[in-house]
């Protein structure tokens, strides 16, 4: 992985355990010890004192100003601002305490499902530091001294703090903390009460982070994440928690213009829970990153995407319409298409999950994860694939890295790719040389090794023939999250890797689309991510959301993950319309704690995506138990209008596309991005801008025909009434927001807006809402 540069030293990293949590008393006793857990880990490594014989002095690395404030001051402290704004702090060290400190721990990570839960051990800590010498050498600050326990005095390991510009508006950083046995390092520096954190990837609980404690690590995204649910998810180890996350970023950027980003892939932790004080912390002895300055928002994420990447523009097929997501087979197929023809649905794509065949599980219906056609679900493929062609609809499918052995009674006809990849050592392996099986609800799968160079273009080979030679244009990129920390790979070790692996795992599906000479052209879409996914990923999904409105997993979880993983660099992203889990047991729902997708729910969902850069809908895990978008006459109509207003929307997403593959701006946009000086838009979580001309308020509530709008200063007007708020200072109001118009208004007289409604008037659609 590309790094600012190399350490000079020797890297260490702590050692870890790693278990599956298993029995259910042992998990019951991690539950009630979790409160305990939460308090040493956000003070693992508290604040130290600072001393030092150098004495005060100023730096210039390029445009950045480094300020050094030494030992004839009480206390000491360092500053880095830049010269464009002197006056704005780009970094600052608390006057007085440490600034770098360390500590020698053991990890103790339990993998369950996918889901991660990380535990440190602390032996040692060194929290007091000293400056002995700061020194420039051209574009690189050199500050180095000494750590100390707070019970020893003995041990006193060297660190060393390097600065280099490597733009004029990004300033590398680099901690080693040398000997001692230190194995995790952190860095200290001031906040205060006003300043908001945005970012740190796809975040489903929280847009502004400050006053949490955010730790980055790939994982399952858990099912409740705290919301209401059946206790056995909790005792099981798959409920989540309002962190997980399958695409943290260890980044962020706040309101008053400040931004810094980690290049390891080791485990962090972002410590914002203090007012004043916030803490980054990894698990090494080495922490590299970058900070950057930039004069608005928008700035530092062009800056950022600078390093991790920027997405492509969708293609012109699949920006022309929806994505029907659906399974039964040919039969079924044909079936729905007819119905949707009759409505002069727009429709880019049939997406065929079940492609390959499906099984049951404990989980509803999952399918074979074999990645080859099942002719018996679909009979005469090749002529659907051809019709729909025709028709200029392109047919989709899915894939994920696991292997499973095929069914009792397979087709004779298919390859057994699970056996092929065994034989050739092309799967992660366990510390005994045996493949490393990991368990999906009630059964276990391999996983490729994507170390391994020649398992990498095996598996592209496995994309280009069975998939993209069958006729697909696009699929689903599934999983991703669940490398094993303690798996033995051909050229990675765990710890470093896990985090790793969802960026190699888009990478290869890309590769395959490019040495296939269909780039541009066939497309998927990921829910795993992390640093430099961006550069690789053609297309992100937020992962399986509730069937609910809850609050950390369902519609509002749904739309916070796609503000904050925009912020982060996954400026192309989308859910599942709907949602995808579901609980659907009568007594668990009479309880309150079970769930299934309603009519009502399904038709805000719709209105939401509608705005969004992909209008995709997902049966899900009990599609029999849930309204689908096919289940009668109204849905069908429901889902024909929507698709309808996406399309109307494509050539203003197409601009915004040109930005997101230039620039790195989200589609999906936070308020903050556009009005960084407009205190009340900080805390903002439940509308969005698509771009910056128009302002969107899904309902994300049952029951409810209005919602609360907060409009920033400008004249907006109401999509569907045109009444307009010319408001010369921001303001919240509450409109109506009935079924079939969400509270939707766009910026007055800006060309793109009147670009939409043109479409829109073209179409009738803003004289006809589907009938409830």
């Amino acid at each position: 992985m590309k790094t600012p540069w190399q350490s000079s030293y020797s890297v260490t990293y702590p050692q870890y355990t790693v278990a599956c949590s298993g029995w259910v008393l042992k998990r019951f006793l991690r539950i009630l010890t979790e409160p305990l857990k939460k308090l040493s880990r956000w003070k693992l490594i508290p604040l130290g004192k600072i001393s030092t014989s150098v004495p005060s002095q100023s730096f210039k690395l390029g445009e950045f100003i480094i300020d050094w404030q030494g030992s004839d001051t009480k206390q000491p402290s360092l500053r880095i601002s830049h010269q464009s704004n002197e006056a704005k702090t780009i970094w600052q060290t608390s006057p007085g305490y440490s600034f770098v400190s360390g500590g020698d721990v053991r990890l103790n990570i339990v993998e369950e499902r996918g889901s991660i839960e990380i535990d440190e051990h602390k032996h040692a800590d060194f929290t007091h530091q000293t400056v002995d010498s700061i020194k420039q050498e051209d574009d690189t600050l050199v500050i180095s001294g000494r750590l100390q326990g707070r019970k020893t005095a003995s041990n006193k390991p060297k660190y060393v703090l390097m600065l280099r510009t490597v733009g004029s508006k990004e300033l590398d950083f680099q901690v080693q903390i040398i000997d001692g046995n230190v194995n995790q390092t952190q860095l200290q520096f001031t906040t205060s009460p006003d300043e908001h954190f945005y970012g740190f990837g796809e975040q489903f609980s929280d847009i502004d982070c400050k006053g949490q404690w955010i730790p980055i690590v790939c994982e399952e995204g858990g099912i409740g994440r705290g919301d209401r649910g059946p206790k056995t998810l909790n005792l099981l180890g798959v409920s989540g928690n309002r962190y997980s996350s399958y695409a943290p970023m260890p980044y962020f950027l706040t309101n008053k213009g400040r931004s810094i980003f980690l290049t390891n892939t080791e485990p962090s932790i972002f410590n914002l829970r203090d007012p004043y004080i916030a803490t980054i912390r990894v698990s090494s002895s080495c922490m590299q990153g970058r900070m950057l300055c930039g004069d608005t928002p928008l700035d530092i994420i062009e800056l950022y995407t600078n390093y991790v990447g920027r997405m492509p523009a969708l293609p012109d097929w699949l920006n022309s319409g929806a994505i029907v997501g659906m399974q039964g087979g040919t039969e079924l197929v044909r079936q729905v298409w007819s119905q949707l023809r009759d409505l002069d649905t727009p429709i880019a794509g049939f997406w065929l999950q079940d492609w390959v065949g499906q099984r049951r599980t404990i989980a509803g219906k999952q399918l074979w994860w074999n990645w080859q056609l099942d002719e018996s679900t679909y009979p005469g493929w090749q002529q659907l694939v051809t019709d729909l062609a025709e028709a200029e609809i392109s047919v989709g499918v899915y894939v994920n890295p696991f292997l499973v052995e095929r069914p009792h009674q397979p087709n004779q006809a298919q390859r057994n790719l699970y056996r092929e990849a065994i034989q050739q050592g092309f799967v992660v392996k366990t510390q005994d040389a045996q493949p490393y099986l990991i368990k999906s609800t009630d059964f276990s799968a391999a996983l490729l090794d994507l170390t391994n160079p020649d398992a990498r273009k095996w598996f592209k080979s496995v994309l280009k023939n069975e998939v993209i030679g069958k006729g697909a244009k696009f699929w689903m990129t599934d999983f991703g999250e669940a490398a094993p920390f303690d798996g033995v790979y051909a050229h990675e070790a765990g710890l470093l890797y896990h985090n790793q692996y969802p960026v190699d795992w888009v990478t290869v599906n890309r590769e395959a689309i490019q040495e296939a000479g269909r780039e541009g052209d066939v497309w998927f879409f990921n829910r795993a991510g992390f640093l430099q996914t961006p550069s690789h990923s053609t297309g992100m999904w937020l992962g399986d959301q509730n069937t609910s409105w809850g609050l950390n997993d369902g519609i509002a979880s749904a739309l916070k993950g796609a503000i904050s993983g925009g912020i982060s660099g996954f400026s192309i992203n989308h859910s599942d319309i709907g949602g995808y889990t579901s609980i659907a047991n009568p007594i668990l729902e009479a309880l309150g704690i079970g769930f299934r997708r309603s009519r009502e729910l399904l038709y805000r969902w719709m209105e939401m995506n509608a705005f969004t850069p992909v209008f995709r809908t997902h049966e899900g895990n009990q599609p029999e138990k849930n309204v689908q978008f096919y289940t009668d006459k109204d849905t069908l109509a429901t889902f024909s209008y929507w698709a309808k207003v996406y399309a109307a929307l494509a050539e203003y997403r197409q601009q915004l596309m040109v930005e997101a593959a230039t620039k790195g701006y989200p589609l999906v946009r936070h308020l903050v991005l556009h009005y960084p000086n407009d205190p009340n838009v900080y805390k903002l979580e439940a509308q969005f801008l698509l771009g910056s001309e128009f302002l969107v308020a899904p309902v994300l509530k049952p029951g409810k025909n209005s919602t609360n709008v907060y409009f920033p200063a400008g004249e907006w007007v109401h999509l569907w009434s045109g009444k307009t708020y010319n408001l010369k200072t921001g303001i919240l109001q509450k409109v109506p927001a009935p079924l079939g118009q969400p509270a939707v208004f766009y910026r007055q007289g800006s060309k793109a807006s009147e670009l939409v409604l043109k479409a829109l008037k073209a179409k009738s659609l803003l004289n006809l809402s589907p009938e409830r």
